[in-house]
């Protein structure tokens, strides 16, 4: 499959997000569109999409670009799991240039497996 990543926000499928984070995620059930709209606007976002410009996995993150970043609402939809592409999203954002910081945090009761594999481990 063909996909590219985007911090472009004017590219995002905000109610698609939406949809997902409100109906389908653990973490972020009932979230309204609007504060949906609003941590988007105040977090550098990450859009995975096909060659069609078709949203297919999303994630935020919040920074000060020195010192730390936490990375929220990361997600592939249900229809394109199991092809490894949250794991090349992941990829992307740990290196991405303006996110090389000292420390990555993350909150999540799944896929703790991939997020190993980027440097995360639980906090004691």
């Amino acid at each position: 499959m063909k996909y590219f990543i985007s911090t472009d926000k004017s590219k995002l499928d905000i109610e698609a997000i939406h949809d997902y984070l409100c109906n389908k995620s653990y973490w972020a059930k009932g979230r309204s569109f609007e504060n949906v709209r609003k941590s988007i606007d105040n977090s550098i976002c990450f859009g995975l999409y096909d060659s069609e410009n078709k949203i297919l996995g999303f994630a935020r993150v919040v920074t000060d670009k020195v010192v730390f970043a936490y990375l929220m609402d990361f997600f592939i939809f249900d229809e394109y799991q199991g092809d490894g592409l949250g794991k090349k999203l992941a990829k992307y954002i740990i290196e991405y240039p303006e996110l090389q910081v000292r420390l990555w945090f993350l909150a999540t009761d799944s896929a703790h497996g991939l997020y190993e594999k980027f440097g995360f481990s639980a906090l004691s």
